[in-house]
């Protein structure tokens, strides 16, 4: 073995050595010195004087060999390495705070944190949850809907176990080398109506008879409303402006059910007021692009028994 090779195993075993002392408070102490903006206010957040704090940080220090908070007049900001540690530490205080979660009530049950899509609320999830129901396998579930952008934040800082996203996160939502995705289905965007309006004995409808219309539409921030105007751009056509707008497709649908406004959502939101009766799907000459869910965890993690079952079963329902 040459003199780099032993120098380098021997820093890793003092490494490994260090952190086996860390604490809780230690891996607090970096979220607190970045929101609170100082060593002070950390200090004051955890209740232990400014010398443990201070010694604390030098601890931490220490283990990863890096400067981690730059001080400054107006009291400390992490620096670079400070920022990339504090990543990683997220991840391990959001996996102690799902032990507590975990072990609060029902211990004897596994816990999965599953942020979504409202979408998948409407299908997968139920489908799911059945599924697992009829096998006795069902964990307790914490459901969190949020946007892409949103869940996914909270599966980097460790606060979710996995998310029911769709197939362009890795594209648009920061680096899609950080995550283990695997797709689930794809998933059509529909035209509906009321099921009084003249439109539902129309076969082949195309995009020029539906462009005046009145509309309840998602925000063009959303995917959904990206879709639908980048429909009628790719013909020429200047896309309607909603008469309505609304992030819920829940409150869209609920809408165009009581008018003759039209909307548009996901096949299985569509079908699902269909089959209350609610609302009639549109034939449409053309369909419009679909969406394509995926199942989302970090490749950083250990996929816990309760949550690689969820995945197959999933897959299963979809393939």
């Amino acid at each position: 073995m040459t003199g780099q090779a032993t120098h380098t195993l021997v820093a890793n075993r003092i490494s490994v050595n260090r952190l086996d002392r860390l604490r809780v408070r230690h891996l607090k102490l970096l979220e607190l010195v970045a929101t609170a903006g100082s060593l002070t206010a950390a200090a004051n957040a955890l209740h232990i004087s400014q010398p443990s704090a201070t010694k604390m940080l030098q601890e931490l220090e220490l283990v990863f060999g890096r400067t981690l908070v730059d001080r400054t007049t107006r009291g400390g900001t992490l620096s670079d390495a400070g920022e990339r540690a504090l990543e990683r530490l997220r991840i391990a205080t959001g996996a102690l705070d799902a032990l507590g979660q975990a072990l609060a009530s029902q211990a004897e049950l596994p816990l999965v944190r599953i942020g979504m899509l409202p979408l998948a609320g409407v299908s997968l999830v139920p489908r799911l949850v059945g599924t697992l129901s009829v096998k006795s396998q069902l964990p307790r579930l914490q459901l969190i809907d949020g946007s892409v952008s949103s869940v996914l934040a909270m599966l980097r800082q460790g606060q979710i176990d996995c998310v029911i996203g769709r197939a362009e996160t890795n594209n648009t939502h920061g680096d899609g080398d950080e995550f283990d995705i695997v797709p689930l289905t794809d998933e059509r965007f529909e035209v509906a109506c009321g099921r009084n309006n003249p439109l539902v004995r129309t076969r082949k409808l195309g995009l020029p008879r539906l462009r005046d219309q009145i509309w309840v539409l998602p925000p063009r921030t959303t995917y959904t409303r990206k879709v639908f105007d980048a429909a009628f751009v790719s013909l020429g056509l200047s896309p309607p402006q909603p008469h309505i707008e609304t992030p819920s497709f829940h409150t869209s649908l609920a809408t165009v059910a009581e008018s003759d406004l039209l909307t548009i959502a996901p096949r299985s939101a569509v079908d699902y007021y269909a089959g209350l009766g609610k609302v009639r799907k549109l034939s449409l000459m053309y369909p419009f692009q679909a969406d394509y869910a995926v199942f989302i965890t970090l490749k950083s993690t250990v996929k816990l028994p309760a949550l690689r079952l969820i995945q197959t079963t999933l897959q299963q329902l979809t393939g």
